[in-house]
């Protein structure tokens, strides 16, 4: 029957990319986003919490716990300056933290690039 779908297996190489492993911490995307935002700034570049909240969209109290899982396995770097009485948090990825993007990202490309060529086949 013309109609109906093509049924096979998938190969074994496709199988094994499927099967590379992500980032157990960036599979959250507000981490995975916070995370994609320090690794945009220059390797030794940081932001303030207000700026990476705004530039997110996420509320303080969602910011502030994502950063707290962040900086717990590494991955963020967090300073404090004051201004007078006033404090501001500055945050930047860690060198961990950066190479733990790179590999998450790498993993999603090749499941993504997997499913093109299964599309071409």
């Amino acid at each position: 029957m013309a109609d109906q779908m093509s049924r096979s297996e998938l190969s074994d190489e496709l199988g094994r990319q499927l099967r590379t492993p992500f980032d157990q911490v960036l599979t959250d995307s507000n981490r995975l986003r916070i995370q994609a935002a320090l690794h945009g700034l220059p390797q030794s570049g940081s932001i303030r919490f207000t700026a990476l909240a705004k530039a997110l969209g996420l509320s303080d109290g969602n910011l502030s716990a994502h950063l707290a899982v962040l900086a717990e396995v590494g991955y963020v770097s967090a300073e404090e300056t004051y201004t007078g009485k006033r404090r501001t948090r500055w945050f930047s990825a860690t060198a961990m933290g950066r190479e733990a993007f790179e590999g998450h990202v790498q993993a999603l490309r090749i499941i993504v690039d997997s499913a093109k060529l299964a599309e071409r086949d």
